[in-house]
């Protein structure tokens, strides 16, 4: 089976799961019992699916607790995996969580406005390199909002590094228990 054949047999597969069209699956799982290699990748299909459907559903249930929380604990913070590279809206986010001293009233406005944004940022990092980037993609704003910008950006990406050097460390186990 080809590639072009999989992407259709999958494509009618998760399209006939959302319409629960019963017929079309009974199909594909006939098609599936005469081919191993289709048959084993419906099973993963099918964990994977199944494992996005839970992380749904966790997300789902978790979310009004987490809107609970942002509406009447308007200083806590709630802590989340970070995966993935810092975006500008997570940069933002840190921003209104720890706001620095001296900014101007309209970068605010802006600061608010970035914290939507699932844009990855730049390689480079120098305020330079970094203020003519977000000027063009976003807007123009005060040089001391992408001065602090920079530095929180900094500050985001050294601790998602620190936290994923965590979780790969060595630690120590427990001791074994001794034969007897």
């Amino acid at each position: 089976m080809n590639d072009r054949e999989l992407d259709r047999i999958t494509e009618a597969y998760i399209a006939a799961l959302d319409t629960a069209d019963i017929a079309t699956l009974n199909r594909i799982w006939e098609l599936a019992a005469a081919d191993p290699e289709l048959e084993a990748y419906l099973y993963t299909l099918d964990a994977e699916i199944d494992a996005d459907d839970k992380r749904q559903e966790v997300r789902a249930a978790q979310q009004p607790i987490a809107d609970a929380v942002r509406t009447h604990l308007k200083s806590a913070e709630i802590a989340e995996p970070n995966t993935g590279p810092v975006t500008v809206g997570d940069v933002a986010r840190e921003l209104v969580h720890n706001p620095p001293a001296g900014l101007p009233a309209g970068a605010y406005a802006l600061i608010e406005q970035l914290q939507n944004s699932q844009e990855p940022l730049p390689e480079n990092l120098g305020l330079s390199n970094l203020t003519a980037w977000a000027q063009q993609r976003f807007s123009a704003g005060p040089i001391s909002l992408w001065k602090a910008f920079q530095q929180q950006a900094l500050k985001l990406e050294r601790r998602r590094a620190s936290e994923v050097e965590y979780q790969l460390a060595a630690r120590r186990g427990s001791k074994p228990e001794e034969p007897k």
